[in-house]
């Protein structure tokens, strides 16, 4: 994991993900790159956490990844409601699961 400015970057295999704390959550991003044949669906599941006890989590559905492309979606993860927005987010890869289409 690394810093681009205050996004927190963590890169995971084909996957990417960003987070950069807002007022009201975190905005996560993430990206993965299909390196499979075929068209392929993923699920993620992304936590995200301050190590204190601030915790949030979502989960995103990249569908049908076209072979060779990168396949993108953000959200804001969390609330202020939840206690302080963490300024230097921990991620936490939960799940990563490809489905590739068969023939």
């Amino acid at each position: 994991m690394h810093s681009e400015g205050r996004t927190r970057v963590l890169v995971y295999g084909d996957l990417t993900v960003r987070a950069t704390p807002e007022n009201s959550g975190v905005r996560t991003e993430i990206e993965v790159a299909n390196t499979y044949e075929r068209r392929a669906t993923y699920s993620v599941q992304i936590s995200i956490a301050d190590g204190a006890g601030w915790t949030a989590y979502n989960r995103f559905w990249l569908q049908d990844v076209p072979p060779g492309k990168t396949g993108r979606d953000d959200a804001l993860i969390g609330s202020k409601d939840m206690g302080p927005v963490p300024q230097v987010p921990k991620i936490y890869v939960d799940e990563f699961t490809p489905v590739v289409d068969r023939k």
